[in-house]
């Protein structure tokens, strides 16, 4: 067992989605409080996450079937707590959003964190940085859906402490198991990004073309989109050095 990597990982996780918080309370005050505005760059940030990061690393390791009906699967199960929060509330609350992004996120931070168990893929320093910096965008997105609900800070830490250790206790649970399945960890990767799709399609960027202009909605969403392609980059240019 590699406790301290589990530690470091816990913490980095942690420190990745304080500093993502920051830059959006910091943006949004800048902003003079346009904290909608913010929520459909917040869209974008996660989508081009999404493209960008995620399913790309993800068809790079995995079967494509597995993880396609992993997706179906993923995005199922959210739809299901998604109608189920409709029958107790015909409109969907920000809370509620917040309550389906934590889910989603913690969902694949499990995930993540079990399938880098397995494979050891945490003992990678550039691994350990890609990491840290993934959980940023996150953390934006977190404390957009807290502010739009008007929730105190105090919930932010309280939200982030469970999903740093959610990733370093799954490494653990990863680390113990002897034997992998390939078509498992298929499946149950394309369950977390069914997810998390479903978070940024149906309750971000959903939301957000019901209070604006639709143009409005895809110049901001592709606003945050282009911050992640740049964001990408400029990491893959971190690693080429």
């Amino acid at each position: 067992m590699h406790i301290e990597m589990n530690i470091l990982f816990t913490l980095g996780s942690l420190l990745g989605l304080l500093v993502g918080g920051g830059i959006l309370k910091l943006v949004n005050h800048l902003a003079r409080g346009r904290i909608q505005f913010m929520y459909a760059i917040c869209g974008g940030i996660l989508l081009g996450l999404l493209f960008f990061d995620i399913l790309p690393s993800t068809w790079h390791l995995y079967d494509l079937r597995g993880v396609l009906l992993g997706i179906v699967v993923g995005y199922i199960i959210m739809l299901c707590i998604d109608l189920f929060l409709h029958k107790q509330n015909s409109e969907i609350s920000p809370l509620q959003a917040l309550i389906l992004l934590t889910v989603a996120i913690f969902f694949h931070n499990v995930i993540t964190g079990i399938t880098f168990g397995i494979t050891d893929m945490h003992q990678s320093a550039s691994v350990f940085a890609a990491t840290l910096l993934h959980q940023v965008p996150e953390g934006m997105a977190i404390m957009t859906v807290l502010s739009i609900a008007k929730i105190p800070n105090t919930f932010f830490l309280l939200i982030i402490a469970l999903l740093s250790l959610s990733l370093g206790g799954s490494l653990f649970i990863g680390e113990s198991v002897q034997v992998s399945s390939l078509k498992l960890q298929a499946l149950s990767t394309g369950a977390a990004i069914g997810t998390l799709s479903f978070v940024i399609f149906h309750e971000i960027i959903g939301n957000t073309i019901k209070h604006f202009r639709k143009l409005h909605v895809w110049l901001l969403i592709s606003l945050g989109f282009v911050i992640i392609y740049v964001y990408q980059y400029s990491l893959s240019l971190f690693h080429g050095h």
